[in-house]
């Protein structure tokens, strides 16, 4: 009964294919507002670059979880990486502003695609008491790359600013080599026979393994004919309240943690008076390992007690260095806050997705799960432009305080309104 729960092979396949996606992004993303500036414009027109490519993943993503449900998800997260390599190899070749900001928000498009499919099939494929520590593994895969990445940029700084985006679509199109040769098409993954059967294998598998909140403790199994369940729309899954609460710390998560991040820190390192040139790639580094480090032992815990004492605890954390973040004004007070912010959200990420898969069990859950991509992604446009306008008009300080607090305000959200914190089986 206390023996771990082994996760599929699928699930590591998908790990790896992360490692490469995020040591790319790793690359790319300490220059990204730094090139933006190299045209001239404003801070808060530099932000927009990082905003139009999650405005262009919340616009899309509707029509990329019912693309995952009636194509596949291993088709569409293929399809969707080699569109963000496109959109990687024009923004090296971008001339002026309004080029780099087309293209990057193009490859929002294939962003979402390859997010959403990657969600939905580690919530199929991981086993229930498992999913936590399934997407406690993935976001590790992404958060090493992210480590590693700025590293990699720093030694790349000499070349440019053009270069990190080349080679990013190389690393993209290498992920997507991984996933078409590792992860066979959904009808072959069965023990063979027809694609009808191996999905009713699939689907049998879910039903032995899923634990979901909304079932009763007495439910019994399903008998041999076992037919595939209906999909939970996004309708059922708002009525439920911790799923609306679910939605806010996405936003809450987007805006800070994902938007102004990406989008203002580097900025803000490069700002310091005497900063060294390698800071604002160490600051997302720092980011990054405190969020790994986080992640390694958030998603085991957030399976055994539950969701909301993770979720309350990051939040909490990060929070208050994101404050902090503004008003220090040292590289080594600016890593500091960096790496605790990160560990913040490492205690986050895993809950939020177990949360999600727990809403929906063992049902095809694409659409839920895009809708969820989509309250992150809605905080990821706003959370920069808002931060640039309150950096151009009043400086660092006001944009971090008000997103620091964005995350405070959440955690009371979760202390008040989330009483379902029982204990869960290892």
């Amino acid at each position: 009964m206390s023996e771990r729960v082994q996760l599929p092979r699928e699930i590591w396949v998908l790990v790896a294919a992360a490692v490469v996606v995020s040591l790319g992004y790793g690359i790319v993303a300490p220059v990204l507002p730094q090139f933006a500036k190299s045209f001239g414009v404003t801070t808060t027109l530099a932000t927009v670059v990082v905003s139009a490519f999650a405005f262009m993943r919340l616009s899309f993503a509707p029509v990329s979880g019912a693309l995952a449900a009636r194509f596949g998800e291993r088709s569409m997260y293929m399809v969707g990486i080699v569109i963000v390599a496109a959109s990687s190899a024009a923004s090296a070749l971008a001339q002026n502003y309004w080029q780099l900001l087309v293209v990057r928000a193009a490859g929002g498009v294939g962003s979402v695609m390859f997010s959403v499919a990657a969600m939905s099939l580690i919530i199929k494929l991981s086993p229930v008491h498992a999913r936590g520590r399934a997407s406690a593994a993935y976001g590790s895969g992404f958060l090493l790359g992210s480590i590693l990445g700025p590293a990699v940029g720093g030694v790349l700084a000499p070349l440019g600013f053009r270069w990190p985006f080349a080679i990013y679509a190389v690393l993209l199109l290498i992920a997507a080599t991984i996933v078409f040769v590792l992860i066979p098409r959904e009808g072959q993954r069965g023990a063979g026979g027809s694609e009808g059967e191996a999905r009713a294998a699939l689907a049998g598998a879910a039903a032995d393994a899923a634990g979901d909140v909304l079932r009763e403790p007495g439910d019994g199994v399903v008998g041999e004919n076992v037919r595939a369940p209906e999909p939970m729309t996004i309708a059922e899954a708002l009525q439920l309240r911790r799923f609306k609460i679910v939605l806010l710390t996405a936003f809450a998560q987007g805006w800070t943690n994902f938007g102004v991040r990406v989008a203002v820190v580097p900025l803000l390192a490069a700002a310091i008076p005497g900063a060294p040139t390698w800071l604002p790639g160490a600051a997302l580094m720092a980011f990054a390992a405190g969020n790994g480090l986080a992640l390694t032992r958030s998603g085991y815990l957030s399976d055994l007690y539950g969701r909301k004492y993770l979720v309350v605890a990051g939040l909490t954390i990060s929070g208050v260095f994101t404050v902090l973040m503004g008003v220090w004004d040292s590289a080594a007070l600016i890593l500091v806050a960096s790496f605790m912010g990160g560990f913040g959200s490492g205690a986050i990420q895993p809950s939020q997705q177990g949360a999600v898969a727990d809403i929906i069990g063992e049902r095809p859950g694409s659409k839920v799960v895009s809708f969820f991509q989509q309250s992150s992604d809605l905080g990821q446009i706003l959370g920069p432009i808002a931060a640039g306008v309150m950096i151009d008009h009043s400086g660092y300080l006001l944009a971090y305080a008000f997103s620091g607090a964005i995350l405070l305000v959440v955690a009371l959200v979760w202390v008040m309104g989330v009483r379902e914190v029982g204990r869960r089986k290892p």
